[in-house]
């Protein structure tokens, strides 16, 4: 591939994305890797071309996979890839599927609500227990253990 010396123009894909990106509020830095890449190959991919040298660009087309997984993290959709000439990236994310959201330990939103519920129905058990407690130190002392002593 041989350098040019004037950029390349920004690619209809890159574009999208770009202003998708922009929209969402995350930041170059923050949806990279929720697509898998580096912040740098992200802004190649966007951009459409990279820099080889002072003065000398190489375009660049981003794999439909990458695009595709791009896309995903920041909300552009099957059919606008299609709009933009990226059919290949368009199947792709259609076959990827929604983008699971996870916090920083990259746990889903389903693995913690699955965490949540065990935890409620432990925190319900532990209701439970501590009422019985209660009603059989109450039943046994006949005082509530818990009433405050006036002193």
């Amino acid at each position: 591939m041989c350098g040019m010396s004037e950029r390349p123009p920004q690619r209809p894909e890159g574009e999208l994305i770009e202003r998708a990106q922009k929209l969402s509020g995350l930041s170059q830095r923050k949806a990279a890797p929720r697509a898998g890449i580096s912040e740098n190959r992200w802004r190649n991919i966007v951009s459409g071309y990279q820099t080889v040298s002072a003065g000398v660009y190489a375009p660049v087309t981003g794999p439909p996979d990458t695009v595709a997984r791009m896309a995903r993290a920041v909300g552009v959709t099957a059919e606008q890839l299609d709009q933009a000439g990226r059919e290949d990236a368009a199947e792709e994310l259609r076959r990827l599927g929604p983008l699971e959201e996870t916090d920083a330990a990259g746990t889903t939103v389903a693995e913690l609500a699955q965490r949540l519920a065990r935890q409620e129905k432990i925190t319900a058990q532990l209701v439970e227990e501590t009422a019985e407690l209660r009603r059989r130190l109450t039943e046994i002392t006949g005082k509530d253990p818990f009433t405050p002593r006036a002193g």
